[in-house]
């Protein structure tokens, strides 16, 4: 699954603890979302960088559907 297909199915991702967690992670998925980019453009092994792309696309879902 490739992270367009992630974004465009994040009705599927199960969540919980929304209501407590939602202002927390909307604030801060920016920077943190940042911090992964840079990350993943560190990593030489393509196997850590495609898991660290779907942590990405996984996050951007995520937001999409509980950040507006």
């Amino acid at each position: 699954m490739n992270t367009k297909e992630i974004i465009d199915n994040r009705g599927n991702i199960s969540l919980v603890g929304v209501d407590t967690a939602k202002t927390e992670f909307c604030s801060i998925w920016p920077n943190v979302k940042s911090g992964l980019e840079v990350l993943q453009n560190l990593l030489k092994n393509p196997v850590a960088k495609g898991a660290v792309g779907l942590v990405i696309a996984a996050g951007d879902a995520v937001s999409k559907q509980i950040c507006g």
